[in-house]
């Protein structure tokens, strides 16, 4: 029987065949069994087998250290080629059938083309960094490192000074390590290059520094990077240690490598925002790829502050439009609301007109006095409310004047 092959695994027919093209990268979850998944690591290599999956080969390792699945150790494949690999370890029990779901990562947007005068510009300030040395020694550091370096002199001064002993160690500051001294001579050699471009380098408030290019700021932090790493535990600490718990545990360590972040909220797409060093590219080769970043980032973020600033001049019109929008319509019902009253009154005064021609036809005496006044008086009294009600005694145009005097104000339940 012909031994299947997994994808990108030769097997001895398939050596002569002509190699395929690669497979596409998985877009859909890949549903398991543990027990398929562990047939899987020790078939095919771990970092081989997560393409297949869309992920890491590191985060294939974490599923299987989540889901309790041994997996082969560093060297396996090497030794496996000439037939000393170690013996497969078995999989553990576990309680009931459990599904594993391997999602692919999603991969990251295609980088957005700079416009053609920035990158222009971006180029030069790269060709111009480029060489850029670090010095091995500070000699006349920029300002905000002579600051750095004062302000801790300044701190040891203050601890020298202190009779109490347990102050003194206190607020005596720790000595600066290799790594801090390195920072600050990358640092003294970017700072200047920014500032020969027409930048402007800052301190500014917990740790953060800033680059003002074409009259923009851009916020950056540099750090040490940190490895997490489990260490044993001490023999104080196992006697804490309670039932069931690991006999290790993780910290975080120093690298030695440095981190130059930019923190700048509203940072321009298309423009990386992290360098971070490692054995084969330390920062100093990073130098002149910070420095044209920033020299791009300025006349975009100049850009995007114009983009936002005409972006709430048009939210503050439309608001605008939308408030008058809302007093005409409200005014407009209003005045229609004051025309339907007018019409319901002149309504009602035709009632009273009849009711006043009834009461004079009736047969009474006119002399008649009634509270001072007579009948006669009286009805005179009540022509006169009719007259002066009466909406249409102007004419029409002052029935129209009275309703465009209505405001969306006129009425306020």
């Amino acid at each position: 029987m012909a031994p299947v092959a997994r994808p990108g695994v030769q097997t001895p027919d398939s050596e002569n065949k002509t190699p395929q093209p690669p497979k596409p990268r998985p877009s859909k979850p890949t549903t398991m069994t543990r027990e398929d998944l562990y047939d899987a690591v020790w078939t095919t290599p771990m970092s081989r087998l997560a393409e297949e999956y869309g992920i890491s080969g590191n985060g294939l390792a974490k599923i299987c250290g989540r889901e309790e699945i041994p997996y082969p150790p560093r060297g396996y494949w090497t030794k496996h080629a000439v037939g000393k690999a170690p013996k497969q370890i078995p999989l553990p029990k576990s309680d009931g059938a459990r599904t594993i779901v391997i999602r692919p990562t999603p991969l990251p947007p295609p980088p957005i083309e700079l416009p053609p005068e920035i990158k222009q510009q971006a180029d030069r300030a790269r060709a111009g960094a480029t060489g850029l040395a670090v010095p091995e020694r500070l000699v006349r550091p920029h300002a905000v490192i002579a600051s750095w370096l004062t302000e801790h002199e300044e701190k040891k001064r203050r601890a020298r000074q202190e009779r109490d002993p347990w102050r003194r160690d206190l607020y005596r500051p720790s000595e600066f390590t290799e790594t801090d001294r390195r920072k600050h001579r990358i640092l003294d050699a970017l700072f200047k290059a920014v500032e020969r471009q027409g930048g402007k380098v800052r301190q500014e408030e917990r740790g953060m520094l800033s680059a003002e290019v074409s009259g923009e700021k851009v916020e950056f932090q540099v750090r040490e990077k940190q490895k997490q790493e489990r260490r044993p535990l001490t023999e104080d600490e196992k006697q804490w240690r309670s039932p069931g718990e690991k006999n290790w545990k993780q910290e975080l360590f120093s690298t030695g490598r440095l981190v130059i972040e930019v923190k700048t909220w509203q940072w321009p797409a298309g423009l990386s925002r992290q360098w971070i060093e490692s054995e084969k590219q330390p920062m100093d080769t990073m130098l002149p790829d910070i420095v044209a970043t920033f020299v791009a980032a300025g006349p975009l973020l100049v850009q995007q502050r114009k983009d936002r600033e005409a972006a709430e001049r048009e939210r503050q019109l439309a608001e605008q439009r939308r408030y008058e929008e809302e007093r005409r319509r409200k005014r407009d019902a209003n005045r229609w609301r004051r025309f339907k009253e007018m019409a319901q009154d002149w309504r009602e005064l035709a009632t009273v007109r009849d009711f006043l021609a009834t009461l004079r036809s009736m047969n009474v005496d006119p002399s008649t006095e009634i509270e001072g006044q007579s009948v006669a008086e009286w009805i005179a009294w009540g022509d006169n409310w009719v007259q002066r009600a009466d909406p249409t005694v102007n004419g029409v145009d002052i029935v129209f004047r009275q309703i465009a005097a209505i405001t969306d104000w006129t009425y306020r339940d």
